[in-house]
């Protein structure tokens, strides 16, 4: 028996394409498990600078207080230290924490605005200090969620491109949540305080 020429050239073309499939396949795969172990682990470090926040907003809300600074300006600071805790606690989504983060930030340089135009707090170390660490903890926040996003529209580029969607969805990988506050979120807020 002899086998043509063209069987086995058909032969040999298959089994490049299954090893070119199959690379790719594996290249995908390597890829968006780097994205997403990024993603996840830069959304841990979010987290983290958030919890320290969190911490450093107790000293800082009492030598606001002990500083005679608005009391209005610092029951809005703890109601949104308040609020971005629910927020968290109850895994409302990373929009719905960006826009309570944003908020907790708002209220927080409302607060030194406040202090600043009043002058009594330039020289009050117990104020300037918890103020100082928070400031660069603000930076550090600002600078972990710009990673995060990053790299979540990395990963989302990838999960929603061809061919590698089809891996994706064969892992179950799917886009993550950028930490944004969008629009929508920010009318459905207006219309629940308005209902309020």
């Amino acid at each position: 028996m002899t086998v043509s020429s063209g069987v086995v050239v058909a032969v040999v073309v298959l089994v490049l394409v299954a090893v070119v499939v199959v690379g790719y396949v594996l290249i995908a795969l390597r890829r968006l498990g780097r994205y997403s172990e990024q993603t996840e682990q830069s959304l841990r470090l979010v987290e983290v600078e958030l919890d320290r926040r969190h911490e450093q907003l107790g000293p800082f809300l009492a030598a606001a207080e002990a500083t005679g600074l608005s009391g209005d300006l610092l029951r809005q600071l703890g109601g949104a230290r308040s609020w971005s805790k629910a927020v968290r606690d109850r895994s409302l989504g990373l929009q719905a924490q960006a826009a309570a983060e944003n908020a907790l930030s708002a209220a927080f340089h409302a607060v030194l605005a406040d202090a600043d135009a009043r002058q009594n707090a330039l020289g009050n170390w117990a104020f300037q200090g918890p103020a100082g660490e928070l400031n660069v903890t603000e930076r550090r926040i600002a600078g972990a969620v710009r990673v995060y996003n990053d790299n979540a529209y990395r990963l989302s580029q990838a999960v929603g491109t061809f061919p590698s969607s089809l891996v994706a969805r064969s892992r179950s990988l799917t886009a993550p949540e950028p930490f944004v506050e969008t629009k929508e979120l920010l009318d459905e807020q207006q219309s629940a305080h308005i209902a309020a």
